[in-house]
């Protein structure tokens, strides 16, 4: 009966004035999140019925960011007739404009009081001739799997991209370094910089992190989606910001490279020797 009814089942769903979930995988955090909620921002723009399905790894962005509470809905109000749509892959300049990511922007920076409030407080550690680095490591390099799908080469890709934004024209002299490892910059990746790097004083949460991308001109991002959104976030601010782009996201199967969430205004670095 089961195999009858899901055919049905499913057409009802795709009816044009259907309600539209996006299901997230319970892995999904941060960053990626935001892509989801741009989405539906973006269709309730076009008259689209669309949230995204509440997960445990919102409560803070929710908290950070109210108004995406209106963009999300919990597993007990899904009805049975809505649309379901499954980790739908996020394509900037595809499934995105740049212009859209910029309208988005700007209204989740404009409905947060509370961000505000952070991004007026990092104004007394971040001026206009700071060049701000963002490092991720953790998971990515201390497990396997995704060490083999995300690592790089962080001093290369940094000290490359210094070296692009000083020929952009901007001060490189003072650095200010976001990361999940400070020590390890410390150890790893100061001794090979131009000059001693600043790290972030006072920190109290990923939101301050995020506050510190946001607030840069200048900006070397990470592999990460945590890294981009501080940059589509700074564009929103500053018509100036420059950001500098890791070669690739993530190595796929094969050897590939994935790039597909890359603002194409990114100038990149080179990929060179194994991550270490």
């Amino acid at each position: 009966m089961q195999a009858l009814l899901r055919p049905l089942l499913d057409r009802v769903r795709q009816r044009a004035d259907a309600p539209e979930v996006q299901f997230t995988p319970p892995a999904v955090r941060g960053g990626n999140i935001l892509y989801y909620w741009q989405w539906a921002h973006l269709r309730r723009g076009q008259g689209a019925r669309a949230s995204v399905l509440a997960t445990e790894h919102m409560t803070a962005w929710l908290d950070e960011f109210p108004a995406l509470r209106n963009l999300t809905v919990p597993a007990s109000d899904v009805k049975l007739f809505d649309r379901r749509l499954f980790a739908t892959r996020h394509h900037f300049g595809m499934t995105f404009t740049a212009e859209q990511n910029l309208e988005f922007s700007r209204w989740l920076l404009e409905s947060a009081p509370g961000f505000q409030e952070r991004l007026r407080s990092i104004s007394t550690q971040i001026d206009d001739r700071t060049c701000v680095i963002n490092v991720r490591r953790g998971d990515y390099y201390s497990v396997p799997e995704y060490r083999r799908e995300f690592a790089i080469d962080i001093p290369a890709h940094v000290t490359q991209a210094l070296t692009i934004l000083a020929g952009a024209g901007r001060d490189t002299d003072d650095l200010l370094i976001i990361s999940d490892d400070a020590q390890w910059c410390r150890q790893e990746l100061a001794p090979l910089l131009p000059t001693a790097p600043r790290y972030l004083q006072d920190r109290r949460s990923m939101f301050d992190d995020l506050a510190a991308l946001v607030s840069s001109r200048s900006l070397v991002l990470a592999n990460s989606t945590f890294s981009y959104w501080g940059s589509y976030l700074a564009r929103a601010l500053h018509e100036d910001h420059l950001a500098i782009a890791p070669p690739y996201h993530q190595r796929v199967a094969g050897g590939g490279a994935m790039d597909d969430v890359f603002d194409p205004r990114w100038p990149r670095t080179e990929e060179t020797r194994s991550p270490a």
